[in-house]
């Protein structure tokens, strides 16, 4: 590692550990369709999908609202993505299958800037992108990555955080072995923290073994060579370190004395599904197999039999998360752990949501998502009257302009979008040539505007953004949304 990458490593350092202390926000996915705790005005954004992100806000207030809110719709992915499965529709809603692992990296002095938007954070898919769009690899799911627009203007490519093959390596398996993988997290000077998705027999540093689906691996910090902005640029070959093996989380469940969903105690974890730091108590020092020095820090996690959308941290031998708004979960005895305590609506009062908790990362942001409630449509022969359909908006301005422009239409194509040199807060680009629609305002978060007429035999695509302007003099686009015209 260069003299800049450790100058970067110690900015991103201290911008971590303090992002983590500071803000208690989290982004987060759920394993099931849910439904948000606030029920999100009666909007289309309450319904909250496995391929979506949504956003804990816990720092306003603080806890002025314990609901999940929509952060990044499906609508949002597909008009970065385009036509990435080649069908000549921009509309998947089977994106990525469900997202499994989130992380956000926070890099001091560079363009990403402090708060996360879905062009920043990475994550990874339970089931490969398309490459219709971005070629390949693509987006598989033993990645974690993101889609850019990259310097030549192209958009719907992909950014890798960390690529299968780096996974591999750092297991000793070949290459082109097909990992997924479950859960990530990264500890600035300590390493990248995994699980995977499926048991796997491997090679990492202390020789051949069973990686199993409920083990935190860790590939330590001086094994890793980063890019300037923090991504992975390489790995050394067979250095994972076991760092929590499944027993030893199997053993942390148990003693945590959880409730799932119906009120009954859970026994063992299964499958780890989501990590991220938790910076309340000092990581550990184990000596590696090797004699290198490999940091354990205590984590946040959740696993597969954790209904209710629970979550625990390894403090204490295992525990359930203090969060700061309520404990993450119900101990056994307390009835069943319902769902609210993460966001989410449960079935009733005695039965908890079925989620467990898929994916989780610390983060800032600010929230500012637009979906509609009909994506795709056919435009009968006398075309479609004014507000034949509803677009929703989840907005921390009081006023919005909505905006709109017209899209490629055709097997691989996708929306080009532009950086917006006057944002500092929401999504980052908007698209080329915006037209003046109309405004809404915004009540308790949510605003609602009708759909412009569409005259007859109009077809085609149209990506629609909403604008607010903030305190700061700030213009901000919320995320993009596709509406698909045949």
């Amino acid at each position: 590692m260069n003299t800049r990458s450790l100058v970067l490593l110690a900015n991103a350092t201290l911008t971590a550990a303090a992002l983590a202390q500071a803000s208690p926000d989290f982004l987060v996915t759920y394993s099931q369709p849910q439904q948000t705790l606030s029920g999100s005005a009666g909007t289309v954004l309450q319904f909250l999908y496995p391929n979506e992100i949504a956003h804990l806000e816990w720092s306003n207030g603080p806890c002025a609202s314990m609901s999940a809110e929509k952060w990044a719709p499906r609508t949002c992915f597909q008009t970065m993505a385009g036509d990435e499965n080649s069908d000549g529709l921009f509309w998947n809603p089977t994106l990525f299958g469900k997202i499994d692992a989130l992380v956000d990296v926070p890099v001091a002095g560079s363009p990403i800037g402090a708060l996360a938007n879905a062009r920043t954070v990475f994550w990874s898919p339970s089931v490969d992108m398309g490459i219709g769009v971005s070629g390949g690899p693509g987006l598989r799911a033993g990645d974690v990555g993101r889609i850019i627009r990259n310097t030549a203007f192209q958009d719907g490519q992909v950014e890798y955080y960390m690529r299968r093959e780096d996974f591999n390596s750092a297991l000793g398996l070949p290459l082109n072995t097909v990992i997924d993988v479950d859960a990530i997290a990264w500890a600035p000077g300590m390493g990248v923290y995994f699980s995977l998705d499926q048991d796997v027999f491997a090679f990492p540093a202390c020789g051949p073994t069973i990686i199993r689906d409920g083990d935190i691996i860790c590939v330590p910090e001086p094994m890793l060579t980063y890019t300037w902005d923090m991504r992975i640029q390489s790995v050394t070959p067979n250095s994972a370190h076991v760092v929590y093996t499944e027993a030893q989380v199997d053993a942390m469940v148990a003693n945590a004395g959880v409730a799932d969903r119906f009120g009954n105690c859970i026994p063992n974890a299964v499958d780890l599904e989501s990590l991220e730091i938790d910076w309340n108590a000092q990581a550990a020092v184990i000596p590696g197999c090797t004699g290198l020095v490999v940091h354990r820090p205590h984590f946040i996690f959740s696993t597969e039999t954790m209904t209710g959308a629970g979550l625990l941290t390894t403090i204490g031998g295992g525990s359930i998360y203090n969060a700061t708004c309520a404990p993450a979960a119900t101990p056994c005895g307390g009835g069943p752990t319902l769902g609210w305590q993460m966001g989410i609506q449960p079935v009733n009062a005695a039965l908890g949501a079925p989620s467990f908790v898929n994916a989780i990362t610390f983060t800032r942001s600010v929230r500012y998502s637009m979906e509609p409630q009909v994506h795709v449509a056919t435009n009968p022969i006398g075309g479609l009257p004014f507000g034949w359909q509803n677009v929703d908006i989840s907005s921390p301005f009081p006023f919005n302009i909505i905006v709109w422009t017209t899209a490629p239409v055709g097997v691989n194509t996708v929306a080009q979008s532009f950086a917006n040199p006057f944002w500092m807060l929401t999504h980052p680009d908007f698209y080329p040539m915006p037209t003046i629609w109309t405004s809404c305002l915004t009540a308790g978060g949510f605003a609602t505007w009708p759909m412009l007429a569409l005259p007859p035999g109009f077809t085609g695509n149209v990506v629609f953004q909403a604008v607010g302007f903030s305190t700061f003099g700030s213009i901000e686009f919320s995320t993009p949304m596709t509406l698909e015209i045949q």
